[in-house]
């Protein structure tokens, strides 16, 4: 049996990427994680970039990592997110966590939806089309300067959205599923644990 102490994160990490329609431009990244194990606890985490210009939003854009327990933000930002490719030059590594509270819903056949109030903000997060459901393993997946073994259940999404004060992102969602495989640039993450690989 594994030692437990080698498990880093369980839980959920739904991901959104918006692209400016008809170009290869990313105008906004969110990686959002919901902890239900870790050395610090549980918790939720928004780590999110938006475009002020492309995206429509202008001063409301955000760029921050919103939690309800700055342990786990920093645990998620630090070894993890700010190594995955989009969020790489986005300055995470060094940002501070800003308190927020997190509501979510879903169904994981169907949808998700999550919700965080930073206090100035509302964004709204909407996943839904999901293509399929497929049990993802790794070993030795190097992220940053660590190798894992992973296992998640991952569930590509035709369509998702951002909305900041109930305005939306102009972005759309990347998608494909043909005979090379699925995958979309907006996807649900559930059952999904990172152990650190021996």
């Amino acid at each position: 049996m594994a030692d437990k102490q080698t498990i880093v994160f369980s839980g959920e990490n739904p991901g959104l990427t918006l692209y400016k329609p008809g170009t290869e431009q990313v105008i906004a990244a969110v990686s959002y994680w919901r902890c239900v194990y870790s050395e610090y606890g549980d918790g939720n985490v928004t780590i999110i970039w938006v475009d002020p210009e492309e995206s429509g939003l202008g001063v409301l854009a955000p760029h921050a990592i919103y939690t309800d327990n700055p342990g786990v933000g920093r645990l998620v930002a630090d070894r993890f997110t700010q190594h995955f490719g989009t969020f790489k030059d986005l300055g995470f590594g060094d940002m501070q966590t800003t308190n927020a509270r997190f509501f979510q819903e879903g169904d994981g056949r169907w949808y998700h939806h999550v919700v965080t109030n930073t206090g100035d903000a509302v964004i709204d997060l909407n996943w839904w089309d999901i293509i399929q459901h497929e049990l993802v393993q790794r070993s030795d997946y190097e992220v940053g300067p660590t190798k894992w073994d992973l296992a998640t259940v991952i569930c590509p999404c035709k369509s998702a959205s951002i909305m900041v004060n109930n305005q939306s992102v102009t972005g759309e969602v990347r998608w494909k599923d043909d005979d090379s495989g699925t995958s979309s640039s907006a996807f649900l993450a559930f059952s999904e644990t990172w152990r650190e690989s021996r």
